[in-house]
């Protein structure tokens, strides 16, 4: 067999590119060339807005590990790879872009078309950029299978989506107050805003000198178009006042008409207890405004603030064209003319802005298409709400094989909080840069449809649906729906999900909807729900704050399993993490261990033949050992996948493979090569142990694994069997054994180094036992001991001798070391014996105190007391050795 030559030092850039275009050729990615159960995940698509950064680099380390994992564990595994178009924020990145060029004004300078054709290009652009970036962080998808949320087979399913779901009286188009962006001159859905902390004054004040009611506010310009005050029913101050209808001028375009209402959503304990309402500038006022009609007892309706932020002519014409912030201002001098403003107090609000454009968003009544998540649907008799609050509960109809599992489970009462709080759903935008919405109008006439309609004089509405809309068919529309494709059949509902609590609202509640509504079915059976990935201070990566790091720069300089390691260990789901130059460099580091290790093993055993490698014998304690603890290390790697417990499964194999292989059974084989009897049996394990390990390590470190395996085996790592069937080999009485071993070696490297022995000073030592079995086992490894621990010549022995001059004592189980010390330090080693003995008396004490209590020992478990009073007579005999003999 021909000398197996392998580099000092692994550079990834030399492999990575070369592997991963060696499993695209293999056509393992694509689960048509795999057997077994299906198991589906779909990749949360990445928006075109750019290109990637740390945290997808995290969700493509998590994804990638679970389907590696999984492929190896014998199933048919697809990983669909894909993209977002993202409407709202790739439009606002294009236009931001034109203005920073000079273009004032994008959408009336370029039209429709080509602006269109601007973003497409982008988009394009950005798309291949992540793609090649997906597949340089090593993520194993079937790129057989890619999609893209506005590729045509996507634009198929949202329209047939739009038109099943308009057919069912769920879509309609409607005149509600919705959350609306000037800057970005359209609408945003309630999980698009972002709140921010900002200074405020709440003004309190009464519509005129007779208004029986005070009410406070922070938008009293909104108030030129109130019509009503509620206050709680049960309230004794303003009972009396409830359904009257009180005339005020407050300089508006007309007088308002204010009716006192009853609402028992009023907190009576805050402010005044009574609350100005402004139908067609709140969401929760327009509630009341529909409440009112339903009871049969309207309010008015009037809009004071238009599309473009200013003041209406509804608002007065002193008012009319005013920013809010002129108006506001205008307004309270008003009242504090008219001796209305009877306070005004700072506070801290929170204010709802634009996740896109940064501005503030204001409540405004428009016509728009809405999705009505509470009516009932026809075929179904429950509504949409109820469809999502079943998919986390009982599983939808009561099965519970169409249930949705959470990880970790407190997201569950976040996700059915806000299923309870619900309002219906905004579909359309104002943007051009999406799906548009499947609607045609010819005069009074409306089609809803998938094509558009024959004839002439019909034109389509111009709006958009809002991304979420495609992104929620996502799990299905992937698998060939609404046709009714294999791929559907075989994968869906898919097996498990990642993403980040940030979208928990915004896609998660978006895809069970969908689903559940489309197909009858959850969307996938299992979501993993990590948290952010933040710098070295806890903060947010972004641009802004010139803190963001570029994934394939750390690639490049780390290499991919280095990054893909730092980010999986440490991380916990649900919680944010944080990302360090030292934690990526500790990556690297292991990754350089693991090829230095298997460099070892592989060039120090090339005299070995593959067949060997089935006939592992282990023949030592310290063979037995190894794969006792490299079986049980399987198990709990096993079992921690299993609970998607990424971090807890790395560093348990991490903690194996450094620790205990590297430091224990590599120094041992090394003992064990001397021995001809032991050589094959060593080399063996050795290669079984490496090719088992690789295996495990695989889902982490794709990379460097099998480029190691190619010296191994022609056959690819990433389908090799996962080593479950290992679990035979534990063996309790061999970890015990050696666990004695490897303290006794530690204990007298510990003493070396109290000492400052020199490491080319040997020591000779006595080892002292009165128990048989443990002078066997000690005289079986002596030559083990004997280089481990640098050690010249070893008396083992079961009478106790009296410790000889420079002489330092250390006491275990049921052994007594006595290591000679060449360059002693008597008065140090009395001193470390002496408090030793000081806290031995101590806890006999204690203890002998605690057993002879009656009442104690009756009620304490048999085993805690049988425990102690085997600690006890242990701790007697250590100090009969240690602390009398040594003074005779």
């Amino acid at each position: 067999m021909a000398k197996i030559e392998i580099p000092k030092v692994y550079e990834a850039k030399q492999y990575e590119d070369k592997i991963y275009s060696a499993w695209e050729k293999s056509g393992f990615f694509n689960p048509d060339n795999l057997k077994g159960d299906p198991f589906a995940i779909m990749m949360p698509p990445p928006n075109v807005t750019g290109v990637l950064h740390l945290g997808h680099a995290l969700e493509n380390a998590l994804m990638d590990c679970m389907a590696r994992y999984q492929r190896m564990r014998g199933r048919k595994v697809l990983l669909v790879p894909g993209t977002d178009h993202a409407a709202l924020p790739t439009q606002a990145k294009v236009e931001k872009m034109l203005m920073e060029k000079g273009m004032q004004n994008p959408r009336k300078e370029l039209g429709r078309e080509k602006l269109v054709e601007k973003i497409r290009e982008f988009a394009e652009e950005s798309r291949i950029t992540i793609l090649s970036q997906i597949k340089k962080m090593g993520t194993s998808c079937d790129w057989s299978r890619l999609a893209y949320t506005f590729d045509e087979s996507r634009n198929r399913a949202v329209n047939e989506l739009f038109c099943r779901l308009y057919k069912d009286g769920l879509i309609y188009r409607g005149y509600r107050v919705v959350n609306w962006s000037v800057k970005g001159q359209s609408t945003s859905s309630d999980d698009e805003i972002i709140f921010v902390e900002r200074p405020a004054k709440l003004y309190t004040f009464k519509y005129s000198s007779d208004f029986p009611i005070a009410i406070a506010t922070t938008r009293p310009e909104t108030k030129l178009g109130d019509t009503a005050v509620a206050v709680h029913p049960s309230d004794a101050r303003y009972s009396s006042y409830i359904g009257q209808v009180l005339t005020v001028d407050v300089g508006a375009a007309k007088p308002l008409q204010i009716k006192i209402i009853a609402d028992e959503q009023v907190d009576p304990e805050f402010g005044t207890g009574a609350l100005g309402v402004t139908p067609a500038h709140s969401a929760v006022d327009f509630a009341m405004y529909e409440k009112q009609k339903s009871k049969g007892e309207p309010i008015d309706l009037i809009p004071v603030i238009g599309p473009d932020g200013k003041m209406t002519k509804e608002a007065g014409e002193q008012y009319a064209g005013l920013s809010v912030e002129d108006a506001r201002a205008k307004f309270v001098l008003w009242l504090r003319k008219q001796n209305l403003l009877m306070n005004e107090e700072d506070i801290t609000q929170n204010v709802g802005t634009s996740d896109r454009y940064g501005d503030v968003i204001e409540s405004l009544p428009m016509t728009q298409w809405w999705l009505d998540v509470k009516k009932e649907i026809p075929s179904k008799g429950k509504s949409l709400c109820d469809l999502m609050r079943e998919a986390v509960t009982t599983g939808l109809d009561g099965d519970s094989s169409k249930k949705v599992i959470l990880t970790p489970d407190r997201f569950t009462k976040l996700y059915l909080d806000r299923v309870d709080h619900l309002r219906d759903w905004c579909l359309s935008r104002q943007i051009w840069w999406g799906h548009r919405i499947p609607v045609w109008y010819r005069g009074d006439e409306i089609f809803v449809g998938i094509e558009p309609p024959t004839g002439e004089g019909w034109e389509q509405d111009s709006d958009t649906l809002d991304t979420w809309f495609s992104s929620g068919s996502w799990t299905f529309s992937t698998l060939g729906w609404p046709e009714k494709t294999k791929d559907l059949k075989t994968f869906h509902p898919t097996q498990w999900i990642q993403m980040g609590y940030e979208i928990l609202y915004l896609w998660l509640m978006r895809m069970v909807l969908m689903s559940a509504y489309a197909l009858d079915e959850i969307p996938f059976k299992d979501a993993y729900i990590h948290g952010m990935l933040r710098d070295q201070h806890g903060e947010k990566f972004s641009k802004s704050m010139g803190n963001g790091i570029d994934p394939i720069e750390v690639i490049d300089q780390y290499g991919s399993d280095a990054l893909r390691i730092s980010l999986l260990i440490g991380i916990s789901p649900g919680n944010d993490s944080r990302y360090y130059t030292e934690k990526i460099e500790s990556g690297r580091n292991f990754v350089n261990k693991l090829w230095n290790i298997s460099r070892f093993v592989l060039t120090s055993t090339d005299m070995l033949s593959p067949e060997l490698v089935e006939g592992v014998k282990s023949q030592t304690l310290a063979d037995r050992w190894i794969f006792s603890r490299f079986a049980t290390v399987t198990k709990e790697v096993t079992d921690h996948l299993e609970k998607y417990e990424f971090s807890q499964a790395g560093e348990k194999l991490r903690d194996f493979t450094w620790n205990e292989f590297a430091d224990w059974y590599l120094e041992i084989a090394k003992i064990q090569f001397q021995d001809t009897n032991y050589q094959l049996p060593t080399i063996n394990c050795l290669h079984f142990l490496l090719r088992n390990l690789l295996i495990l390590w695989h889902p982490f470190m794709s990379f460097v694994t099998e480029v190691i395996w190619k010296n191994l085996s022609q056959d690819l790592l990433i389908v090799q069997p996962w080593p479950s069937e290992k679990l035979k080999y534990i063996d309790s009485n061999a970890e015990q054994d050696f666990s004695r071993v490897q303290q006794l070696i530690i204990s007298i490297r510990n003493i070396r180094a109290q000492y400052k022995v020199r490491p080319d000073k040997k020591v000779d030592i006595r080892l002292q036992s009165s128990d048989k079995k443990v002078r066997q086992l000690l005289q079986e490894n002596i030559t083990i001991i004997k280089t481990l621990a640098r050690v010249n010549d070893i008396e083992i022995t079961n009478e106790i001798a009296e410790p000889q001059s420079g002489c330092a004592l250390v006491a275990l189980e049921k052994i007594i070391i006595h290591v000679m010390l060449p360059n002693e330090d008597l008065e140090s080693e009395r001193e470390r014996i002496e408090k030793e003995c000081q806290n031995l008396e101590v806890y006999i004490q204690t203890t002998e105190t605690k057993l002879e209590n009656k009442e104690f020992v009756s009620k304490a478990p048999v085993h805690i007391v049988e425990t102690m009073q085997s600690k006890l007579q242990e701790a007697k005999e250590k100090f009969e050795t240690i602390c009398i003999q040594s003074k005779k």
